[in-house]
């Protein structure tokens, strides 16, 4: 007899449907919702990255107060593509890198002068390898003509002076540290057709249900002008189709569900991260935290001396 537990064993897989410098799609197959869902989550919360933690400002004679500036300046994304050789304030011995950041500007002009992510200039470090964390608009961005990301506004006569520092975080602690601007997925839909109900509709009505999705899902095929699915990947589940099959009181000639064990996710880059290199040290922190449970429920009560799998059972 096959357990339980062997016959709701998955073997996940993921396959890239589209890549950029910004943002990824891929597909996850032969998994669990609550899976998908935590890759989600430590997408958005546990990838780490490095920002502006501490400021220290010593003139501020602009209109924006200094806890607004450095509320400002930490929400600035820095490119973190070395990030994993770090260490935080909370990891290991104690021994953490910082990079520290200045920005001095005294405004002489007549006209309005943008203070950006450009005016942040990093101090010599002793690690070479930290030299390419930086402002994300710093040439990392597509097209021509980056302005930077604005911090404030300064007119004649006004000046900012202040001092920062960067360090490595997690998206956990504050939002700051998040490598994405977006970690979305969507149930891949399942659609069943009653064709032989939809051909007792006219080709009037068949033209009004397929409109009735504002996705374009579904339309008349151009040679047998059968109702069909044009396009599954479009479905948003919207369920504009059902409330139109309801009023035609036919509502059962479209069905659709969501398949749990097939997933769309989109991942997009606040320019910290590759998107590819999101997902991949999520799966890395998730691999992780599988090990260490697995560790921890081997390891012996300290009341029975059985293992820990054993006495929850």
């Amino acid at each position: 007899m096959v357990s339980t537990q062997a016959s709701r064993q998955r073997h996940p897989k993921v396959r890239i449907l589209s890549l950029d410098r910004e943002t990824c799609t891929f597909e996850l197959t032969d998994t669990d919702p609550d899976i998908a869902n935590a890759l989600r989550r430590v997408m958005i919360a546990e990838v780490p990255t490095v920002a502006i933690d501490l400021v220290e400002i010593e003139v501020n004679t602009t209109v924006l107060n200094d806890e607004f500036i450095a509320h400002r300046l930490g929400l600035i994304p820095l490119v973190s593509h070395v990030v994993e050789s770090m260490q935080s304030p909370f990891e290991g011995d104690g021994d953490f890198q910082e990079i520290n950041f200045h920005l001095d500007v005294h405004c002489v002009s007549d006209d309005t002068q943008n203070i950006t992510s450009q005016d942040l200039r990093q101090e010599t470090s002793q690690d070479a390898s930290l030299d390419s964390i930086r402002p994300v608009d710093d040439g990392d961005s597509p097209g021509e003509g980056q302005k930077g990301i604005l911090i404030v506004k300064m007119r004649k006569g006004q000046e900012l002076k202040l001092k920062a520092i960067a360090r490595k975080g997690i998206g956990k602690d504050h939002a700051k540290w998040s490598p994405v601007a977006t970690a979305r997925f969507k149930y891949v839909p399942e659609i069943t057709l009653d064709q032989q109900g939809l051909e007792d509709l006219s080709e009037i009505e068949k033209i009004e249900l397929a409109a009735s999705d504002p996705t374009k899902t579904f339309g008349l095929h151009p040679t047998t002008r059968k109702f069909c699915v044009q396009d599954i990947d479009l479905y948003n589940y919207n369920g504009e189709i059902q409330d139109k099959l309801q009023d035609m009181g036919r509502p059962n000639l479209v069905k659709i569900r969501q398949k749990q064990d097939h997933f769309i996710f989109t991942v997009e880059s606040t320019g910290a991260l590759h998107p590819e290199d999101i997902v991949r040290q999520s799966i890395q922190v998730i691999t992780q935290k599988l090990h260490t449970l697995s560790s921890s429920l081997e390891e012996p009560d300290p009341i029975t001396g059985l293992p820990m799998d054993m006495t929850m059972g």
